[in-house]
Formats: structure tokens, C-alpha cells, sequence
């Protein structure tokens, strides 16, 4: 049982960090197996910044409401601290 439970805690701890720290470039492997830079998400970020009015209201799922606010500067209709469940969903059927 000591060694399940301390097996089980280095995995709770490594899952922690790794969830504790997200990011939106990440590297990958492409087709051919060489490591690609894929930084999608802080492209259209910066594209939002730079395209779009300041006064910009952005619709968008609310999962990534805090990476829109912060990295485009726009405001959001929702983000993760909408406790709202019925405006989530009626954004769920835009």
C-alpha cells in the first residue's frame, strides 16, 4: 500500500505541473519526423489584436476566453469564470 500510494502521488504531482502550466506553442513531430514549431493559437491571437477594432467583442467558446483577453486584448462574451450555465449553453447554439 506505501509504495501504490507514493507511486501514486509522484503521478498526481507530475500531472499537476503539467496542467498547471499550459501553452499554446507546442512541438511536434510532422510526417517526416522532424520537430515543427506549431504556435497556431498565438497567431490568431495576435491576429485578433492587430485585425480587429479595440472595442471588439470576440465570440468564441468559453474555454479560451482568458487566452483572448489577455494575449489579444478583447473583451469575451464568456471565459471559464462564467458561472452562468444557461448563457454558456446559448453560446453552445450560436
Amino acid at each position: 500500500l506505501v509504495l501504490f500510494s507514493s507511486s501514486y502521488q509522484n503521478y498526481c504531482i507530475t500531472l499537476c505541473r503539467s496542467l498547471s502550466n499550459p501553452t499554446i506553442v507546442e512541438l511536434r513531430h510532422n510526417q517526416a519526423g522532424r520537430v515543427v514549431k506549431v504556435d497556431d493559437y498565438r497567431e490568431a491571437y495576435w491576429w485578433l489584436r492587430d485585425n480587429t477594432p479595440e472595442d471588439s467583442r470576440v465570440l468564441a467558446w468559453w474555454d479560451y476566453g482568458y487566452q483572448i483577453t489577455s494575449m489579444s486584448n478583447r473583451t469575451t462574451i464568456a471565459d471559464g469564470n462564467t458561472w452562468n450555465h444557461e448563457h454558456i449553453a446559448l453560446l453552445g447554439r450560436a
